[in-house]
């Protein structure tokens, strides 16, 4: 009861103490409780794309009567490599010679990007039901040659990289045209 007056418990409560002191006294119960505030961001950037300007062609080969032979195509554009049986029946320049792939690649100014490759893919012939193995697929990047599977877009947005490979013929593979499909997967990094 205040100077003569009956009230209930947190009238006279609030009535006897001044409202800004119950509020700064803190509770016994309370946690110790901090409050932040961070961010989100995105950036929205230009996408990838990539181009098949030419194939990866091992050329025509002559293979032998024993043994695995093989056709290597590097990816810098040097000379092609044969081994064991496989030969190439051309000569220097003609249009039946090994030569690599290559890709146009446009996209974010001044960004790097990855090139990934399967480890070995299988070209079929197209009138007989043989098959050969293509592996160790390795691509290198015109503006970055040095680096292995990737490079870097110019100011432009844009690069090329070339594609090469081994090719393993058996003895006595018949006579066809063999192709495969090269799945290419370009990403930033």
């Amino acid at each position: 009861m205040i100077e003569g007056r009956t009230c209930d418990a947190i009238r006279c409560l609030l009535q006897t103490f001044p409202l800004g002191l119950l509020m700064a006294t803190p509770s016994l119960g309370a946690q110790n409780t901090a409050y932040a505030s961070g961010r989100a961001e995105a950036e929205v950037v230009i996408p990838l794309r990539a181009v098949p300007l030419s194939v990866l062609s091992f050329g025509s080969i002559v293979v032998g009567s024993a043994g695995r032979g093989t056709v290597e195509v590097a990816p810098d554009g040097s000379q092609p490599r044969y081994t064991n049986t496989a030969r190439s029946p051309c000569s220097t320049g003609a249009d039946c010679m090994p030569h690599r792939a290559s890709f146009g690649v446009f996209g974010e100014p001044n960004r790097s990007y990855r090139v990934s490759l399967p480890p070995q893919i299988t070209a079929y012939g197209v009138r007989t039901d043989v098959s050969l193995t293509v592996v160790g697929l390795e691509a290198r990047s015109a503006h970055a040659p040095s680096v292995a599977g990737g490079g870097r877009l110019d100011k432009a947005g844009r690069d090329s990289f070339f594609v090469g490979g081994t090719l393993q013929v058996p003895a006595q593979t018949p006579p066809d045209v063999f192709r495969a499909e090269v799945p290419v997967i370009v990403t930033y990094e």
